[in-house]
């Protein structure tokens, strides 16, 4: 049986940085050994991603709407999940990148340059990335030529963004990022629609205390978390979406409709519930740990 989700274990700050690259160093050599196979979430809502960062996309009806770009060196995965999917990289009109870490917004660069779609990250993010480029991790990266991707729009707390019928409305949920976005819209199959909950950040790399302090940020995050999370509380969703596979259990979820034809798992009024309180009661225990 899959579950909701999966946030894992709280880990000293030091044995987290030191673990970083070791378990990027195989995804780095031979990125294709984690490529999944594009599917149909529901409606007009795909799953694009990898096993290591998820991206989703819409079709708009009017052109592609790309949820993150995960890292640079799995671009070429990305645009062979798209054309298995029946559809083509040129239609992608808008990339909305969750949050300023460099394993979301990697490939957008090249995206941009290759199929000229616009890109969106929020405004927040954006204007800490100026003041100091380092906090886009990028330095933890295995690969030399990482480069942020510069927004072509900014999105600040209360925006819509909108492409062809999908509207998309963005809520500042800092925590995991002092910029994170979340991300609510709907997802259309004929004449059924589902509500789409998207958080842009969930781990807690970046919410240690000694992390803060390194990068120059709030040592808050905790509380800002809180704060984002009882404010999530009050939206509704049919459908929530991870950013990376073990915060909505993807490939759990994927394999269980294999298994299970004609079944849905990503449908559940009550995920987004079930989400929300597996992060707070991550959060408080980290808390409690005095991360």
């Amino acid at each position: 049986m899959y579950q909701e989700c999966s946030l894992g274990y709280n880990k000293t700050y030091r044995q987290v940085i030191d673990n970083f690259l070791p378990n990027l160093a195989d995804f780095y050599k031979r990125p294709s050994a984690y490529r999944v196979e594009p599917f149909r979430i529901f409606g007009n809502l795909y799953y694009v991603g990898d096993r290591k960062v998820c991206m989703h996309l819409v079709d708009t009806g009017d052109g592609l709407l790309l949820f993150d770009t995960g890292y640079r060196n799995t671009s070429h995965m990305l645009v062979q999940s798209i054309y298995d999917l029946g559809f083509d990289p040129h239609d992608i009109k808008l990339i909305i990148h969750s949050h300023g870490h460099f394993d979301h917004f990697g490939s957008g660069n090249e995206f941009r340059a290759l199929y000229g779609a616009q890109v969106a990250m929020s405004r927040v993010d954006t204007e800490l990335l100026r003041e100091d480029p380092r906090r886009a991790l990028m330095h933890l990266s295995p690969a030399p030529d990482d480069e942020i991707c510069w927004p072509d729009i900014e999105i600040d707390d209360g925006d819509v963004l909108t492409l062809g019928s999908t509207r998309v409305r963005c809520q500042l949920s800092p925590g995991h990022t002092m910029g994170t976005m979340a991300f609510f819209f709907d997802a259309v199959d004929g004449e059924e629609t589902k509500k789409v909950a998207y958080l842009g950040g969930v781990g807690f790399l970046s919410v240690y205390k000694e992390y803060c302090r390194e990068y120059g940020l709030p040592e808050n995050k905790t509380e800002l978390l809180k704060t984002s999370i009882e404010k999530l509380r009050g939206e509704k969703a049919d459908i929530f979406l991870g950013n990376h596979p073990n915060h909505n259990c993807t490939l759990e979820k994927r394999q269980w409709m294999i298994e299970h034809p004609g079944s849905d798992p990503f449908i559940n009024p009550e995920g987004w519930s079930i989400f929300l309180d597996a992060l707070e009661a991550r959060r408080a225990d980290f808390e409690r740990l005095g991360y």
